[in-house]
């Protein structure tokens, strides 16, 4: 095909959705690096506010919604814009759009772009890191192994940088899924294990084999604990999400147990409380000041014994509190949603990278950050039946 030719070929709407995520991607996959100094943030909130001006566009003038469907979307796009112009973070607007513009988007397709945009960027960053291009950050805890961030903001992000590629490619090679790829993800979280050292990284991609394993067993029809087991998974978004809020608001430093759990997630409830004396709860958003140890500013803070440290690190406890209840409401209700019905269609993957994603975001921070988890916008893309009705089904491509 000429070059003429290939200019004059319209663009659809996938093929803009899909570019305009991988622009998305690489600007906000750098802005979790050491890159970011020199970048600055500006040219990172350019890049998203050009995203979402394209996803909009696409929405009502490229997708063929109805009119009840176009009020609908145009309603929670403005509690989006409402969250974000309240809290200042831009995440909400971004992630509401590429869920809400992915109507008519093969998910198979979305999951390629993240998978090999995320992991080309990964490598990139990781290579320039140890040339000595870009800094290292490395953290050093009495009684842990030294942590190393390669390029990361901070070793606990590289680690969930990891998972997510996992998950990722969990779903695309599903069907092929086994003791050969559970044997690599072993072998992955126990390099993650001398590298960062993120417990709770490593415990879930650990936690990928037995959910997984289940999830596949129950594409026979004659499992019925392990289809029971399965259909369950999605119970855990709302509980876990109490959980963090309730664990948070009762929290008692001189209660001996709450002390032990409270050590055990480094701390994240007590500063997670702390947000609840600084902040009030509101509907659609504020603003929160953190001052976190990522990056090389964090670094200095962890130097200093954590002075100044503060952070809200639960995905749940963040929705509350910066993002607003009515936000988490809606939040939850897409993942369960996605899960539920993930479940109906015997599409059994997505419902067990779901549960992945639902216990890694109740100690860590990114289900609203695309360049970590785009598991989200399952809700409108077309989905990818991975197994029709399980006539094809066969024992051994789960052992």
């Amino acid at each position: 095909m000429k070059i003429k030719e290939i200019l004059r070929t319209p663009i659809n709407g996938q093929q803009l959705y899909l570019g305009v995520l991988v622009f998305y991607l690489f600007f906000s996959f750098l802005r979790n690096t050491t890159f970011d100094p020199y970048l600055g943030s500006r040219p990172f909130n350019l890049a998203s506010y050009i995203c979402v001006a394209l996803l909009i566009f696409k929405i009502y003038f490229l997708d063929d919604y109805k009119l009840k469907e176009k009020i609908l979307i145009t309603f929670f796009l403005i509690i989006a814009i409402c969250s974000w112009r309240l809290s200042t973070s831009n995440l909400i607007i971004v992630m509401a759009a590429f869920i809400m513009a992915a109507k008519d988007v093969s998910f198979i397709r979305i999951i390629q772009c993240y998978f090999y945009t995320t992991l080309i960027l990964l490598v990139s960053v990781v290579a320039f890191s140890l040339l000595g291009v870009i800094k290292d950050l490395v953290f050093v805890v009495h009684g842990r192994a030294t942590r190393y961030a390669l390029g990361i903001v901070y070793p606990t992000d590289l680690a969930s940088h990891v998972l997510y590629l996992l998950l990722a490619h969990v779903y695309l090679y599903y069907n092929k899924l086994n003791w050969r790829y559970y044997t690599g993800y072993v072998l992955v979280a126990l390099l993650l294990k001398f590298v960062t050292d993120a417990r709770l990284s490593i415990i879930c991609i650990l936690l990928i084999l037995p959910v997984v394993w289940t999830a596949k067993l129950a594409e026979n029809p004659q499992s019925k604990v392990a289809h029971f087991i399965t259909s369950l998974y999605w119970i855990f978004i709302p509980v876990l999400a109490f959980i963090s809020f309730a664990g948070t608001y009762f929290f008692d430093n001189t209660n001996h147990i709450y002390y032990k759990i409270d050590h055990l997630l480094s701390g994240r409830l007590s500063y997670g409380l702390m947000s609840m004396y600084r902040y009030h709860f509101t509907m659609l958003g504020q603003k929160v000041e953190e001052n976190g140890l990522g990056g090389s500013k964090g670094l200095s803070v962890f130097h200093h014994g954590n002075v100044g440290y503060f952070y809200i690190d639960s995905s749940y406890l963040r929705l509350i509190m910066i993002y607003g209840l009515l936000v988490t409401i809606i939040i939850l209700g897409l993942m369960i949603t996605i899960s539920v019905r993930s479940v109906v269609r015997r599409n059994y993957a997505i419902t067990a990278i779901l549960l992945i994603v639902t216990l890694s975001c109740f100690v860590e921070q990114h289900l609203l950050e695309l360049s970590y988890n785009p598991f989200l916008l399952a809700l409108l893309a077309n989905p990818r039946i991975i197994s029709e009705v399980n006539i094809n089904w066969k024992r051994k491509s789960i052992v």
